[in-house]
């Protein structure tokens, strides 16, 4: 569960790393990551461009820059930030949840933004000029294996596979997802032998 729990922070980081990346806050020539240290972000993003700029201050590698996706401290601020805009918009719900520890409050989506969610995301990547948020979020679902429970049909999952194959912008998202996919297998294995 701990496991499961951290690649699913980890990526929801990735998401945000990705959604900069198209704002063109982050930029990427070849492997070496630049944050424009002048963009004026929400403040829920303040402990990620932190420690994102230390990692580029060290090492400016797509690998290094990744590194900061894995913190549980950035994935809370960005959750507890989002989420709060979501329930501003009527988009998610506060619903307690109880695990073994103690019940925290977390953001469920409501059936109709997860509707729109779902529509957005098939009209986007059908689209002959692709939104690059759509690009990330296909690359998101598909790495954690999660887009068989947003579109249900396979034909319809099969043909937008497809469109997203023959994009070239796909191909750099991709490329940064599978390096992601290391990074935090990576941090995953140091988790398990510290547990241990």
């Amino acid at each position: 569960m701990l496991r499961t729990r951290f690649t699913s922070q980890s990526y929801f980081v990735l998401a945000a790393f990705l959604d900069l990346m198209a704002q063109k806050v982050i930029r990427m020539s070849k492997d070496q990551v630049r944050i424009d240290e002048t963009a004026e972000l929400p403040a829920y993003l303040s402990i990620f461009t932190k420690e994102l700029t230390a990692a580029l201050a060290e090492d400016d590698s797509l690998e290094n820059a990744l590194k900061p996706i894995t913190s549980w401290d950035i994935a809370n601020q960005i959750y507890d930030g989002i989420g709060h805009e979501l329930l501003a918009s009527n988009q998610v719900q506060r619903v307690v949840f109880q695990n073994n520890l103690k019940p925290h409050i977390i953001y469920e989506p409501t059936d109709s933004a997860r509707s729109e969610a779902k529509g957005w995301l098939i009209e986007n990547i059908s689209a002959s000029s692709t939104d690059l948020a759509a690009l990330n979020l296909f690359e998101i679902m598909s790495s954690m294996d999660a887009l068989k429970w947003v579109i249900d049909d396979q034909g319809q999952r099969a043909e937008l596979v497809k469109q997203v194959e023959r994009n070239a912008h796909a191909k750099d998202i991709h490329r940064i997802g599978a390096t992601a996919a290391e990074v935090i297998t990576q941090k995953r294995f140091w988790l398990d032998s510290w547990l241990s």
